[in-house]
């Protein structure tokens, strides 16, 4: 009887796998790589905190005291605010002093008989000045005789220059 009974669980076991062989057998899923990245990332940004930013405070600086003098200072001066130049005469604007320079433009005054100008320079040559075109903005002579400047204004302000070619 045993060995009816052993024949019949090697049978019983030669039938099971030749069943589970014949099977079909279950196919392997496919990854998706760009589905899989997506939950990843999401999971990593839904999980982290951002951390607070501090702020970096700024080192002691020392500041001098200022030294506190006895000495009296004399009164301020005030220097009377000086009217801004003008020409007070149509003339022309030249690339340098005279006519022997390219006219850029003539400079005509308004109805008051002005024409307000910012001045640049002093020429090297004598009795010109160098002031902004009021047309074209560019730097152009003209003579001193031709305009108005207030005897307030520091003439030692301006650069002397000197003419091109």
């Amino acid at each position: 009887m045993r060995l009816i009974f052993s024949r019949n669980i090697a049978l019983a076991a030669l039938v099971l796998i030749l069943l589970t062989a014949c099977a079909p057998q279950a196919a392997t899923p496919t990854v998706d790589i760009v589905g899989t990245t997506a939950a990843q990332l999401a999971v990593v940004m839904l999980t982290q905190t951002a951390g607070a930013v501090t702020a970096t405070p700024i080192p002691p600086t020392e500041t001098p005291t200022p030294a506190f003098t006895d000495t009296p200072s004399g009164p301020p001066t005030d220097r009377p605010q000086a009217k801004p130049a003008a020409l007070i005469a149509q003339t022309g604007c030249w690339t340098g002093p005279g006519d022997t320079y390219t006219l850029i433009s003539n400079i005509e005054l308004n109805a008051r008989g002005r024409k307000n100008v910012i001045i640049l320079g002093m020429g090297t040559e004598p009795g010109w000045v160098v002031i902004r075109n009021p047309y074209f903005n560019n730097p152009c002579w003209v003579r001193i005789e031709n305009m108005d400047i207030d005897p307030n204004m520091d003439m030692s302000q301006f650069p002397p220059m000197t003419p091109g070619p």
